[in-house]
Formats: structure tokens, sequence, C-alpha cells
């Protein structure tokens, strides 16, 4: 090799000695540092109470987040199928930091640590009836504060039903990326989707893992608190009858405090990640169904909380006439969606009216307030602020214009 290559060589490469391995070695400890933390966070990081009510022997959880002031307007929210209360936490902790109001997310029949008389009833019908009967409990219509209404998915569905029988209850409503038409089309896929999910889980952790690198919850704080709710022991499975009499035990001796999936899967996480993951992955997340030749280490694994194939038979009535029934609702009405492609005939017709506002958050999935809590509590705050339904904490907010 000629002396002038040799010198061009040492030039465009970089210098050997010590120097070298320090910055080679930080890049390895900071690729180290990066990897995401899954394990759960408590609840109580962001509501202030967790309560059980008992209603005609049905025991529904209920969180909460207050303020001192007992009076301040109440943002009551619905989960999505498959989710549960804690799917709010962020979000609650959000919005009020934006604007003075309560937080109560309740976990819907069949889900969370909710423990009713039939479990397998999942009907609109029902789940309205249910919603209705908690609303009733906790407010007394005659002297209340205002009350806005926020569903996800099938809890935005289960929202509009619930706003257009309470109509002297309800002061607001907010429906997240639930619309009939494309709702009733993503159900022919929906079984595919459940069946291709996991079946099992050796920690909580896996739990959380499998969420984010699915990209079924985009954030992992979001993540971390709400996978504990879609979740269970597979032991709790043969004991549910003595946990339905626990919480029951639980609900005689507590008092509310005073207050005056559709699933889709979106984009796999990035290569490098995905490398990087890859052997973990693998072996961590047990897509099989449980052995009984292993019986004793199967109990100590978890499982989904709910078997949402088991409930197709309910998938068309939740979503059926949802449009017109939403617009119908003579309340103000928001609807957030994850993009502007979900809107069907009778909700493009409704918007150009104006008969509600629309606003899409950009650069999220289904699961729109757990991918981007601040920015769904900064487009309900502003909405609530425009109708003058709350106040702002700060006389300097000035809020998100509806819009894409």
């Amino acid at each position: 090799m000629s002396n002038l290559r040799k010198q061009m060589l040492s030039k465009s490469l970089p210098p050997i000695g010590p120097s070298s391995s320090k910055k080679l070695l930080s890049s390895n400890e900071n690729k180290s540092s990066s990897i995401r933390n899954y394990e759960p966070i408590e609840w109580n990081t962001y509501f202030n109470d967790k309560r059980f009510i008992a209603i005609e022997k049905n025991i529904f959880c209920v969180y909460s987040r207050s303020i001192p002031d007992s009076s301040a307007p109440i943002l009551f929210f619905l989960h999505g199928g498959g989710f549960s209360g804690l799917s709010w936490a962020l979000m609650s902790k959000a919005v009020t930091n934006l604007v003075r109001c309560q937080c109560i997310a309740v976990d819907i029949r069949g889900h969370g640590e909710t423990k009713t008389t039939d479990e397998s009833d999942l009907s609109i019908e029902t789940l309205t009836h249910d919603i209705c009967q908690i609303l009733h409990y906790l407010f007394n219509e005659e002297n209340k504060t205002p009350i806005f209404l926020i569903g996800h998915s099938m809890g935005g569905a289960l929202a509009v039903h619930v706003a257009k029988q309470n109509p002297t209850l309800i002061d607001a409503l907010c429906v997240i990326d639930v619309v009939e038409g494309s709702a009733l089309e993503s159900l022919n896929s929906m079984q595919c989707f459940l069946s291709s999910r996991p079946k099992q889980f050796s920690t909580p952790e896996q739990a959380v893992e499998y969420m984010v690198r699915s990209g079924q919850v985009r954030n992992v704080e979001s993540a971390r608190v709400s996978v504990i709710g879609q979740i269970q022991p597979m032991i709790n499975i043969q004991s549910n009858e003595g946990s339905s009499s626990t919480a029951a035990a639980a609900a005689s001796n507590s008092t509310f405090p005073e207050v005056s999936h559709l699933c889709e899967t979106v984009r796999e996480e990035d290569e490098e990640q995905e490398q990087d993951n890859n052997h973990n992955h693998n072996s961590s997340i047990d897509t099989q169904k449980p052995t009984t030749s292993n019986v004793s280490n199967e109990i100590n694994k978890y499982t989904w909380r709910i078997d949402l194939s088991k409930t197709e038979k309910f998938w068309k009535g939740w979503f059926s006439g949802l449009s017109k029934l939403f617009l119908s609702c003579e309340c103000p009405k928001l609807l957030l969606l994850a993009g502007v492609d979900r809107l069907d005939r009778d909700l493009t017709v409704g918007q150009m009216q104006g008969k509600f506002q629309m606003h899409v958050v950009p650069k999220s999935g289904h699961a729109v307030h757990e991918d981007a809590p601040e920015q769904v509590a900064d487009c309900i705050a502003s909405f609530l602020v425009r109708h003058k339904l709350v106040q702002a904490n700060d006389d300097s907010f000035q809020g998100t214009l509806p819009g894409c």
C-alpha cells in the first residue's frame, strides 16, 4: 500500500487508544440505561381514592381523583372493552392540573375489579343500566354538580346511551375514537386479532411489555398503571366466588368520598429496539394455552381479566345506530379521534352542521387518552372552559381550538 493511501486511511479512521475505548464503553452504558422499565405503577400515584360500591348484589370498583372543593364539576370516565378504570389514570392527573374538576373512573361490568352476578352479560342495555345506577347512587339530580361524561371505544358508545337516557343529569358528553361505521367494519377482524394475543404471562411486567411493544398502548407510563386492570392471576379464575364476597364486605365497610376495543394493533417498535429485546420478548411472553400437566406453575401466571372473544354477540349492539344517537343528544358534545378517516357519513354531515366539536389527536393509536394524555386533557379542558362548565386553574390558560 502506498504511503499516500496509508495517510488518507489514517485520517478517516478514529484514533485507537484509551479515549476510543472509553467512548465505546460510554455508548454501551447509555444503551443499557435506555432499556425501558415495565414495572407496574400503583393506582394511588394518580387517584386519591378507590372504593367498592354495592348495588343490587353487584360490586363496582370506582377510582376517584378529587380536590378540596367538593362542588367542583365531575368528569366521569367509561373505559373501552378489555380496559379498566385505570386507563384514565394519567389523563385524570393531567386534566386536574389544567381546570378545577374532580375525576371518577369506574370498572365496567366484567372488567377490572368489579364483580357482578352475571359477568357474561355485556349487552348495551345491561351496561347502560349499571352506569345509570352508579350515577344515581352517587349524585342527586335536584342538587348536583355538573357531570361531564367521557367514554372511549365501547365506553364511548355506552356514554352516548347513558347521556340519552339521563338528559337532566349529564351536562356534556365526550366520545373518544369510536364511530359507528368504522367500528362495525372492524368487527370482522376482531376475532382474528383476539386469537393472536398471548393467552398468559409469567409476570405483570411481561403483560405491560406486550401492550407497549404491540403498539396497543404507546405510552409506557400509562401502560405501567393501566395494564394491571386488564389482567388477573390465573388462580383467581378458580376462586371468583370468594373474591366476590370479599369485595362485598369491602363495599359494606366503605363510603364514597363526598362529591357536591375495540382494540387495534398498530406499528411495532423500531427495528433497533426490536433486535435488542428480541430474545427477552420471545422467551417471556407465552402465546400458548395453559396445559394441564403443569397446574402448579400455571396458578402463578397471569391471564386476561375478560375473554373478549366470548362477548362477540354483544358487539353490534354496542355500535349499531350510534352516530344518530350521538347527534340526538342535546348537551354539548365533543368527538376526539386518532384519525379523521374514522368519520362516517352521519357524523361528517353533523360536523359540517356544527352539531358537535371534533378534534383529531395526531400520532396516537386507538387508546388516544393513554397515548397522549396531556393532549387529550388539553382538548377536554378547552372544551369545558369554552362552554363555561369549569374554571381554569390559571387565568392565562388558552386551550386548544377544535379542529384536525
